[in-house]
């Protein structure tokens, strides 16, 4: 029964975690910040804490700061592009969003030029 209940706060709080992240990510990539800053945080926050208390409570041990680490580690990602990397086409699927479609679907139209109308009209007279 304890291994059950530990899955389940982990799960519970990977839920939260992500859900956190994701509801604040509009407001977070707004905030132009260097990217190693935010890993270097999160690098702080993983290992300063046990040095420093080393008695700390066993809820802020084993949700706040592992909190605060993933969304940090979240955003590191997020801003260095980790996802947007990542080629998900393949043989079955056809990317739609692709620098080659886009020129296809471009149609050179020739500008209209007024004075040619107006020169053949004068010439014929």
């Amino acid at each position: 029964m304890n291994f059950f209940m530990t899955i389940l706060s982990v799960l519970a709080f990977s839920i939260v975690v992500l859900v956190l992240y994701n509801v604040l990510k509009p407001y977070l990539l707004k905030v132009k910040i260097n990217k190693w800053i935010i890993l270097g945080l999160a690098l702080i926050i993983f290992f300063v804490p046990m040095i420093i208390w080393p008695t700390m409570p066993r809820a802020v041990a084993n949700y706040a700061i592992p909190g605060v680490f993933v969304f940090l580690v979240l955003w590191f990602m997020d801003l260095s592009g980790f996802m947007k990397r990542r080629n998900v086409s393949t043989s079955n699927y056809t990317s739609t969003n692709t620098k080659k479609s886009k020129k296809n679907d471009v149609v050179i139209r020739p500008k209209a030029k007024p004075n040619r109308v107006k020169n053949n009209i004068n010439d014929k007279k």
